[in-house]
Protein backbone atom coordinates (compact mmCIF):
# COMPACT_ATOMS: atom_id res chain seq x y z
CA UNK A 1 0.00 0.00 0.00
CA UNK A 2 1.36 3.37 -0.94
CA UNK A 3 0.18 6.47 0.92
CA UNK A 4 1.08 10.07 0.30
CA UNK A 5 2.13 12.31 3.16
CA UNK A 6 -0.85 14.57 2.52
CA UNK A 7 -3.21 11.58 2.84
CA UNK A 8 -1.68 10.55 6.13
CA UNK A 9 -1.88 14.10 7.44
CA UNK A 10 -5.57 14.17 6.48
CA UNK A 11 -6.13 10.98 8.51
CA UNK A 12 -4.63 12.72 11.56
CA UNK A 13 -6.77 15.81 11.00
CA UNK A 14 -9.92 13.69 10.81
CA UNK A 15 -8.93 11.84 13.97
CA UNK A 16 -8.28 15.16 15.67
CA UNK A 17 -11.68 16.52 14.64
CA UNK A 18 -13.31 13.47 16.21
CA UNK A 19 -11.41 13.92 19.49
CA UNK A 20 -11.66 17.72 19.70
CA UNK A 21 -15.21 17.53 21.01
CA UNK A 22 -13.98 15.37 23.87
CA UNK A 23 -10.93 17.37 24.97
CA UNK A 24 -11.47 20.89 23.63
CA UNK A 25 -8.04 21.13 21.96
CA UNK A 26 -8.66 22.84 18.65
CA UNK A 27 -5.04 23.61 17.70
CA UNK A 28 -4.39 21.94 14.33
CA UNK A 29 -2.44 18.69 14.60
CA UNK A 30 -0.09 19.89 11.86
CA UNK A 31 0.72 23.00 13.87
CA UNK A 32 1.15 21.00 17.07
CA UNK A 33 3.54 18.59 15.32
CA UNK A 34 5.55 21.36 13.64
CA UNK A 35 5.80 23.32 16.89
CA UNK A 36 6.99 20.24 18.79
CA UNK A 37 9.52 19.28 16.10
CA UNK A 38 10.79 22.87 15.98
CA UNK A 39 11.19 22.90 19.78
CA UNK A 40 13.13 19.63 19.67
CA UNK A 41 15.33 20.96 16.86
CA UNK A 42 16.05 24.14 18.83
CA UNK A 43 17.04 22.13 21.94
CA UNK A 44 19.22 19.76 19.91
CA UNK A 45 20.92 22.62 18.06
CA UNK A 46 21.54 24.51 21.32
CA UNK A 47 23.15 21.37 22.72
CA UNK A 48 25.25 21.00 19.55
CA UNK A 49 26.33 24.63 19.74
CA UNK A 50 27.65 24.04 23.28
CA UNK A 51 29.64 21.12 21.85
CA UNK A 52 31.05 23.35 19.08
CA UNK A 53 29.20 21.31 16.45
CA UNK A 54 27.21 22.69 13.52
CA UNK A 55 23.41 22.67 13.69
CA UNK A 56 21.48 19.70 12.36
CA UNK A 57 20.79 19.78 8.63
CA UNK A 58 17.59 21.50 7.50
CA UNK A 59 16.10 18.23 6.24
CA UNK A 60 15.80 16.92 9.81
CA UNK A 61 12.50 18.74 10.23
CA UNK A 62 11.05 17.19 7.07
CA UNK A 63 12.14 13.69 8.03
CA UNK A 64 10.94 14.08 11.61
CA UNK A 65 7.53 15.26 10.40
CA UNK A 66 7.30 12.42 7.88
CA UNK A 67 8.30 9.90 10.52
CA UNK A 68 5.80 11.05 13.17
CA UNK A 69 2.90 11.61 10.76
CA UNK A 70 3.46 8.18 9.24
CA UNK A 71 3.49 6.36 12.57
CA UNK A 72 0.48 8.20 13.99
CA UNK A 73 -1.59 7.87 10.80
CA UNK A 74 -0.80 4.16 10.47
CA UNK A 75 -1.85 3.69 14.07
CA UNK A 76 -5.10 5.55 13.40
CA UNK A 77 -5.91 3.55 10.27
CA UNK A 78 -4.94 0.15 11.72
CA UNK A 79 -6.12 0.80 15.29
CA UNK A 80 -2.65 -0.01 16.57
CA UNK A 81 1.04 -0.07 15.65
CA UNK A 82 4.28 -1.55 16.91
CA UNK A 83 7.50 0.33 16.23
CA UNK A 84 10.77 -1.54 16.62
CA UNK A 85 13.89 0.57 16.88
CA UNK A 86 16.99 -1.01 15.39
CA UNK A 87 19.42 0.23 18.04
CA UNK A 88 19.44 0.08 21.81
CA UNK A 89 20.97 3.53 22.17
CA UNK A 90 19.34 6.23 20.04
CA UNK A 91 21.55 9.24 19.38
CA UNK A 92 20.04 12.53 20.48
CA UNK A 93 21.14 13.88 17.10
CA UNK A 94 19.41 11.30 14.93
CA UNK A 95 16.06 11.63 13.17
CA UNK A 96 14.95 8.55 15.11
CA UNK A 97 15.24 10.55 18.35
CA UNK A 98 12.23 12.59 17.27
CA UNK A 99 10.03 9.65 18.29
CA UNK A 100 9.72 11.60 21.55
CA UNK A 101 7.54 14.16 19.73
CA UNK A 102 4.82 11.61 19.01
CA UNK A 103 4.92 10.44 22.62
CA UNK A 104 4.74 13.99 24.00
CA UNK A 105 1.72 14.76 21.82
CA UNK A 106 -0.03 11.54 22.80
CA UNK A 107 0.03 10.17 19.27
CA UNK A 108 1.91 7.08 20.45
CA UNK A 109 2.63 5.49 23.81
CA UNK A 110 6.16 4.39 24.71
CA UNK A 111 5.08 1.29 26.63
CA UNK A 112 2.39 0.18 24.21
CA UNK A 113 3.69 1.08 20.74
CA UNK A 114 7.48 0.68 20.96
CA UNK A 115 9.50 -2.50 21.23
CA UNK A 116 12.99 -1.85 22.55
CA UNK A 117 15.93 -3.15 20.60
CA UNK A 118 17.09 -6.51 21.84
CA UNK A 119 13.79 -7.63 23.36
CA UNK A 120 13.91 -10.81 21.27
CA UNK A 121 17.22 -11.67 22.89
CA UNK A 122 15.52 -11.63 26.29
CA UNK A 123 12.87 -14.16 25.26
CA UNK A 124 13.66 -17.81 25.82
CA UNK A 125 11.20 -20.00 23.96
CA UNK A 126 13.07 -23.17 24.94
CA UNK A 127 11.83 -23.06 28.56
Amino acid sequence: VECQYSDMLEVLKQQQNASDAANGDSKCITTRLEDAVDAHLARKNAKRMKMDKPPLKSYFKDYAMLQEVTKAACRAVCDDITVAHTAHEISDFSVTSFYEVGIELGLLNLDRHYVPYGVAEELDFEK
